[in-house]
């Protein structure tokens, strides 16, 4: 059984990764979130910063991320990373955004497979790493989802993380569990599964559905219940032990953000999107968190937060 942390933008930086390491565990291998390549062969190195090694807990095992759909700016970012010492890079086309599947990249190029298949025949002459992928079920369709995959059989590729739905759906709907499984069955590869793993019975149901798959991508549910990788591993905390961790949890981020970012109202607005995602079984009737949106100033920021840890007797599952 493996688990890995899906990279979400904004989120899950290198800090972020080592404090949920030291606080949760539960997570085999992280993933960063995309680098998107560009025209320019001169790199900025502030790009690579996130990856720098000093940067990162000696102890986790980071897999690096480019978006990108031209072979020559992928070999040369690639190579960038691959000289920081990283063996594996995730090749990301199942990104939904507007912004980037209009560029024909992230889910975006799953409709042009030529393409796709021009881009493997020429990144795959660099053997110095191993090349992974993260795709969708397709743009629009599974039947887009289908021809990627076939292509990708013809290459090697380490293993193929499936994000079961359409990157028109973005993170809207259900994932599609039957459209899964026609891919993932069609894949010669090794397959990661990925898609709303919120709560220890999904998970049980999806592991229950696909007995052969061993390795499961969580995102958003990870971020929601830090706890659930550990569950899924066998490890439970008691009650007091999750508020506890949960307190050191945000005030570790809240102090981090405080040393870097200017002004109180950019602080509580990253805090907000902290609790965009915790706030769920901390606050699930959410009458904290209409607070917090509405606060512009730290110190009625902590304000609510202390009412919320003080009053909260139980982590809500």
């Amino acid at each position: 059984m493996k688990l890995f942390l899906a990279p979400i933008q904004g989120m899950t930086i290198a800090f972020y990764r080592n404090l949920y390491e030291e606080i949760f565990g539960g997570i085999d291998t992280y993933y960063a979130p995309f680098i998107s390549t560009s025209h320019h062969k001169s790199a900025s190195p502030i790009l690579f910063k996130d990856l720098k090694k000093e940067n990162n807990n000696e102890n986790i095992e980071i897999i690096p991320q480019l978006l990108g759909n031209n072979p020559e700016d992928f070999k040369h970012y690639a190579s960038i990373i691959s000289d920081m010492g990283y063996k594996e890079i995730n090749w990301n086309i199942g990104c939904p955004y507007a912004t980037v599947t209009k560029k024909k990249k992230g889910s975006g190029i799953l409709q042009y497979p030529d393409i796709v298949k021009e881009f493997l025949e020429e990144v795959l002459k660099d053997n110095s790493y191993d090349l992974s992928v993260k795709m969708r079920l397709g743009l629009n369709d599974i039947e887009e989802g289908i021809e990627i995959v076939k292509i990708l059989n013809d290459y090697p590729i380490k293993n193929l993380i499936i994000h079961g739905r359409t990157g028109i759906q973005k993170y809207k709907g259900n994932v599609n569990i039957d459209s899964f499984e026609t891919l993932s069955s069609l894949s010669i590869h090794d397959i990661i599964y990925n898609g709303d793993i919120f709560t220890f019975d999904g998970f049980e149901k999806i592991q229950k559905r696909f007995p052969s798959i061993d390795k499961f991508m969580i995102g958003r549910g990870a971020l929601r219940d830090p706890f659930l990788p550990s569950r899924i591993k066998g490890i439970e905390f008691s009650n007091e032990e999750k508020l506890k961790k949960m307190k050191l949890f945000h005030d570790s981020v809240y102090n981090h953000y405080k040393n870097i970012l200017s002004g109180d109202k950019h602080l509580c607005d990253k805090m907000k999107e902290f609790w965009t995602y915790t706030s769920v079984h901390l606050d699930p009737n959410g009458k904290f968190f209409k607070k917090i949106k509405k606060a512009h100033k730290c110190d009625a920021y902590m304000d609510v937060v202390n009412q919320i840890f003080d009053s909260s007797n139980e982590w809500i599952d």
